[in-house]
């Protein structure tokens, strides 16, 4: 690999003894500096991708890193065959790197990336398909704002990251990915895009271990077609076949391959196979007329037919996680052993599991065992030297006299490994505040009192309550060298965001999946839903159950707003708003339709907000209805309209356990 100098700006290749190198990930924007560039200072720095290197080198340097890695001016891209080592390498790259730099230049620090204000979750870094193995390799990652200043780091913002990619809280934490499903990894992919079709696989490739050659032009289907016949040859995880189709392709019969990550967006709650249930016929293999497998089938009422020839249920033998539901597909009977896939934008969800006394050996036409592969020695070393800076909002403590001696400024304590912790006081009260030093293993370690707080691998940030109710919060950042960064930051009590700092990631408790018709145009979800997903032919939105400890309303909202625009040729357009949510134990939903040219038409907001207790349509919400109707009639018009909303459990694979229904009628 080719390395940057971060003082000079040359660039080296490294075939063996890879010194110890930082990585950028970020998004490419125009006139980014290439290899060729580069080579040529004068012509880099013409160039507006020229000051995220610069930056980029400036943040290393400061943390003692003599190299870095940045993808945009480390690869040769002139040459077909170092960029195909590159993309396969890429994911190795990452995990091998000492720290990860993640630029966002479409955020500002300004708030907490948890606070409604912050843009942070509406990053482009967190929708393009590269960058999620730029955030699953690195051991450590740093997000940076558009000014280059600290956000916070993966493992500090872990529940905040989750909301936004849909990847458990737990990768974040240290699980190893290849114990997810592989369709589970596909759904982290989903609502990924890519500038050129293919890379939606190729960039996949590290996050499933295996390797394959690209080929621009071949197209994206065929690449990703490519990509699950790599992953079938070292994998037996029948979840790959767990996908739902668009459903504007429900007529379509189809392979047991899926043709894009997106057709796995329903696909989060698919655990892996288990192929103990058909002892040694779990292997399967393509042929030259398809893929060879045995499935468990079992038999439907022999009226259900697909253009005469009758259709069968396929069990893949998965379970989802939601109530442990068991998998099966639609296959329909083409000649011999022959099959095809119908119903491709249905998985149906059965409680019982697959009978075995029906296993059929097919030929459908048309893991894992990858595991992860051994870590640099140098992104794991000993701590020789800690660095301790405070703040600004922290500059009240200081250390006790006893460590006076390893002062660097004002504000920073340079601690030997073997000076133990620094004693730090606060300079208004003359009381004992905190202990900080560092562990064995490089990270922080903060004691208050009688309670010490130990940092391990990957956690990198932590927080501690004072006496007086405030919180100290400090943050470990790698370096270059055999030191360490520790920064100390000062949080009031009454700081609105403490809670997003100290608080778990709550998950909702009920998720729905909606899918509109054709003349419904899709304006938004209030109040905003962070786990929420928009798509061309899906919207997904959450709710959760009332808690005590709740802040406010709108923080873990019990209801929500759908809202579309609903083009009529002869009464012109009207805003449909659909509610929905959780009263007790059930489900309830409402509609209010409005007429889009009236001065008396509502924001989304107020009409939310008419459903709290003190407004005029609580009552709807109390009643705890799963189905409503309004009906709208023209007085110079022989015709009306029914328009109703139904809100019911589904027995498909989708997002959420819910599916919510909105139908037009003519009356």
């Amino acid at each position: 690999m080719r390395l940057l100098n971060t003082k000079d700006f040359t660039v080296k290749q490294f075939f063996t003894d890879i010194p110890c190198y930082a990585i950028l990930s970020h998004t490419w924007e125009q006139d980014e500096v290439s290899f060729q560039d580069i080579q040529n200072l004068d012509v880099a720095r013409s160039k507006a991708g020229w000051r995220k290197v610069e930056n980029a080198c400036a943040r290393a340097r400061r943390y003692h890193f003599d190299w870095i890695w940045i993808d945009s001016c480390c690869i040769d891209k002139s040459s077909s065959a170092e960029l195909s080592e590159a993309l396969n390498s890429m994911y190795q790259y990452y995990e091998d790197a000492a720290i990860c730099y993640v630029y966002l230049s479409d955020v500002s620090g300004e708030y907490h990336p948890g606070n409604e204000k912050s843009n942070f979750r509406g990053s482009k870094w967190f929708r393009r398909g590269w960058t999620l193995q730029e955030l699953l390799a690195p051991q450590y990652v740093v997000f940076l704002d558009k000014d280059w200043e600290r956000i916070g780091t993966r493992w500090g913002l872990r529940g905040v990251v989750s909301a936004v990619t849909g990847i458990p809280v737990d990768v974040f934490k240290g699980r190893i990915i290849d114990e997810y499903s592989v369709a589970q990894r596909m759904s982290w992919a989903a609502f990924r895009e890519t500038t050129r079709p293919e890379d939606q696989a190729y960039c996949l490739l590290g996050v499933f271990g295996v390797s394959m050659s690209p080929i621009y032009g071949e197209g994206g289907v065929k690449a990703f077609m490519r990509l699950q016949q790599e992953i079938i040859r070292i994998s037996d995880d029948r979840s790959i076949f767990a996908w739902v189709a668009d459903s504007a392709k429900k007529t379509e019969t189809r392979g047991l391959l899926a043709r894009s990550p997106y057709e796995f967006r329903m696909s989060g709650d698919v655990q892996a196979s288990n192929v103990e249930f058909i002892g040694n016929k779990s292997s399967y293999s393509f042929n030259n007329n398809g893929l060879h497998i045995h499935l468990p089938f079992n038999p439907i009422p022999s009226s259900s037919e697909h253009f005469g020839e009758p259709i069968f249920l396929a069990h893949l033998l998965c379970q989802s996680t939601r109530g442990g539901s068991h998998l099966t597909i639609y296959l329909r009977k083409t000649s011999g052993h022959q099959y095809v896939r119908c119903y491709a934008d249905e998985v149906f969800l059965t409680s019982s599991p697959p009978p075995m006394d029906d296993v059929r050996e097919l030929t459908v036409t048309e893991h894992l065992v990858t595991g992860r592969r051994v870590r640099a020695s140098n992104t794991s070393r000993s701590t020789s030297q800690c660095d301790i800076e405070l703040l600004r909002p922290a500059w009240d403590f200081i250390p006790t006299r006893k460590f006076r001696k390893f002062i660097i400024d004002e504000h920073t304590v340079s601690l030997p490994s073997e000076a133990g912790a620094v004693h730090y006081v606060s300079q208004k009260t003359g009381q004992s505040a905190f202990l900080l030093g560092s562990t064995e293993n490089g990270r922080p370690s903060l004691s208050i009192g009688n309670s010490k707080i130990e940092g391990s691998i990957p956690e990198d940030t932590h927080l501690g309550k004072l006496k007086s109710g405030n919180y100290i919060m400090i943050t470990s950042e790698r370096r270059g060298d055999s030191q360490e960064k520790i920064e100390v930051g000062y949080l009031a009590k009454d700081d609105p965001e403490i809670r997003l700092w100290t608080g778990p990631l709550r998950l909702p408790d009920l998720g729905v999946t909606f899918q509109p018709r054709d003349h419904y145009e899709f304006q938004g979800i209030f109040p905003p839903d962070p786990f929420g997903r928009i798509t061309q032919d899906m919207a997904y939105a959450t709710v959760f159950r009332p808690h005590p400890d709740d802040p406010k309303e709108c923080s873990h909202p019990t209801f929500r707003l759908l809202t579309y625009r609903w083009d009529t040729s002869f009464f012109g357009s009207y805003i449909v708003h659909v509610a929905f949510g959780l009263q007790g134990s059930s489900v309830w939903t409402d509609i209010v339709l409005q007429y889009s040219s009236s001065q008396a038409h509502d924001t989304s907001e107020n009409v939310w907000k008419s459903y709290l207790d003190s407004g005029p349509r609580a009552r709807m919400r109390l009643k705890g209805k799963g189905f409503a109707e309004t009906k709208f009639i023209k007085s110079y018009s022989p015709l009306s309209y029914s328009v109703t909303a139904e809100i019911k459990s589904t027995k498909n694979l989708q997002l959420g356990d819910y599916s919510l229904r909105l139908d037009i009628k003519r009356i």
